[in-house]
């Protein structure tokens, strides 16, 4: 038994090890804290968090953090985040912003604005009409419907839907859209991917898309899509959106992509090395948001191994907000960006593609939306049969195994 004189010492020194350990912790942890940020599962909180935050009171989100310009491409990944969470009023309300101007955007020449303000809710009129960002929009319609069952915005839906038919060819692809002075006169992949992604209400519609980007689009010898009807390379997102729309058969594509954009660079926001995907060939950069679109090819396609390292990589290079207190995201370049605050602002599309892949979500999927697999039969008997001169014979590119695929002629 210890003498009554010396436990109190006792009782004192234990005190102050305490406090010892607790003061070592601290400062540990804010020597740790300025070398790194959050890891694991409490940046998918943080970054969901700044999107939250980032909602401004029109309801549409900006582009960057500190910015006004806001894309409608933007408002719809945002969308789709909201509403994969649960936070339903949050997508509407960016719904609600767009449909005060769906009776201007859906008369002709047709086509919601690609730029907006976050600030007042009015959409930029000099800029494009492009068939991208609508089919995005419409995606993310097409998802409301799916989740909640109701068809509040089915107008906005069938009109967007009937504004992309009316640009598709007699070869089954669809034009780009429309510029402030005229009509886009080329045909994009990666504008085709998200029209097919779309349209899945629209299966014969849909069948004709597919078959322009696997018959005109597609390179054997590579395995890989080309950037659209006038020019022969690859952009990242034709690569990663090819697996998402067209289906896991597709994966060897993502191969494509590792040998041709894959590289490690400088990030200056935070001082070390990123590995990841530039957008184009021969860019000197990695694109945060695309790297975000690999990471959900590959769990999409189930490739957890690679899934897990790509999105470490986008964790290795989140920022703390300037605008919101405790939350982090990323921006769209690490380097050499586009534009100038390209690769210092948090950018909304790199938090959704890093969020779509944390998630397994790939709003591309056509399974995730009523009667998807009704649709894809008639899809099949629409292309594979021999009802119409337009019909691809049964056994060719689109009715049979990937080996035909690669078989192809160009």
């Amino acid at each position: 038994m210890l003498n009554q004189s010396v436990r109190p010492i006792l009782v004192r020194l234990r005190s102050m090890k305490r406090v010892l350990f607790h003061l070592v912790l601290f400062t540990a942890s804010s020597l740790f804290a300025a070398e790194t940020v959050w890891s694991g599962p409490d940046y998918e909180i943080r970054v969901y968090g700044w999107l939250q935050s980032q909602q401004g009171t029109c309801g549409l989100l900006a582009n960057e953090e500190g910015d006004s310009l806001s894309g409608l491409y933007t408002n719809a990944l945002a969308a789709l985040c909201f509403l994969h969470h649960g936070d339903v009023e949050r997508a509407e309300r960016i719904f609600q912003c767009m449909r005060l101007h769906s009776a201007e955007c859906l008369q002709a020449p047709g086509g919601f604005y690609q730029f907006w303000s976050a600030a007042n809710g009015e959409p930029h009129r000099d800029t494009d009409r492009w068939i991208g960002d609508n089919a995005w929009f419409l995606i993310a319609l097409n998802y409301y419907k799916a989740k909640t069952g109701k068809t509040d915005y089915d107008d906005m839906r069938e009109g967007i839907a009937r504004w992309l038919i009316s640009l598709q060819d007699k070869d089954g692809g669809v034009w780009g859209g429309y510029v402030a002075d005229g009509h886009i006169e080329y045909k994009s992949t990666e504008g085709n991917l998200d029209c097919y992604a779309a349209l899945v209400e629209y299966p014969k519609e849909r069948a004709k898309i597919k078959r322009w980007l696997i018959h005109d689009m597609w390179i054997p010898k590579e395995r890989r899509l080309r950037m659209g009807s006038t020019v022969d390379e690859s952009a990242l997102d034709d690569l990663t959106w090819g697996v998402a729309a067209l289906g896991p058969r597709y994966h060897f594509t993502l191969k494509y992509a590792e040998e041709a954009f894959l590289q490690t660079v400088h990030f200056d926001q935070r001082q070390h090395e990123v590995t990841g995907f530039s957008d184009f060939l021969f860019k000197n950069h990695v694109w945060l948001e695309g790297t975000g679109q690999v990471a959900a090819a590959y769990q999409y396609v189930g490739n957890k191994e690679k899934t897990a390292h790509y999105l470490a990589e986008l964790e290795r290079s989140m920022i703390p907000s300037q605008a919101f207190e405790g939350t982090y995201g990323m921006p769209c370049f690490t380097n050499n960006p586009r534009w100038s605050t390209g690769a210092s602002r948090i950018f909304v599309p790199s938090q959704a593609w890093y969020l779509f892949a944390k998630w397994g979500f790939n709003p591309m999927d056509a399974s995730l939306y009523p009667s998807a697999a009704k649709l894809a039969e008639t899809q099949a008997q629409a292309v594979c049969g021999s009802g119409n001169g337009s019909s691809i014979a049964s056994g060719s590119t689109l009715c049979s195994a990937v080996p035909a695929i690669e078989g192809r002629s160009r």
